[in-house]
């Protein structure tokens, strides 16, 4: 097990998780990169690991501009991906712990499709909001 400065991160063959980043774009940047890293180290065809690592960076963004406002010292997420070699399913969470905030958008921008284009990378996902943040869990059939 690894320790960093942003949040603590455990890497095992079969899975990578990460708790209490700090929600920033920086920090989530470092977490896309670690996601496919790990993927290397699975042999799946490119584009599997493409899905992966775009759905997965999706929802941690949508996490960092949505759960908290930009000020919030506190804003964390979490990430675990893990993957089932005997079922061939790999599975994607994403949470944080703040509270679901619209953000207003320029109408002319082609920004607030992030949900829609988890959906399509993804073969099942379900979003789960809470008083303790919102979780995302995404799902492929290898």
């Amino acid at each position: 097990m690894q320790t960093h400065t942003d949040g603590s991160a455990s890497f095992t063959s079969r899975g990578i998780f990460f708790r209490g980043v700090r929600a920033d774009a920086t920090q989530i940047a470092g977490l896309r990169q670690a996601v496919r890293q790990w993927l290397g180290t699975l042999h799946l065809e490119p584009d599997h690991e493409h899905d992966v690592v775009l759905a997965s960076y999706e929802a941690l963004a949508n996490a960092v501009e949505h759960a908290y406002s930009a000020d919030d010292e506190m804003a964390t997420v979490d990430l675990e991906v893990t993957f089932r070699p005997h079922e061939r399913h790999l599975e994607v969470t994403v949470a944080d712990h703040g509270r679901w905030r619209d953000v207003i958008h320029d109408p002319n921008a082609s920004r607030g499709h992030g949900l829609a284009l988890i959906r399509k990378l993804t073969t099942e996902m379900v979003v789960t909001p809470g008083s303790d943040g919102t979780h995302v869990a995404m799902r492929w059939a290898l």
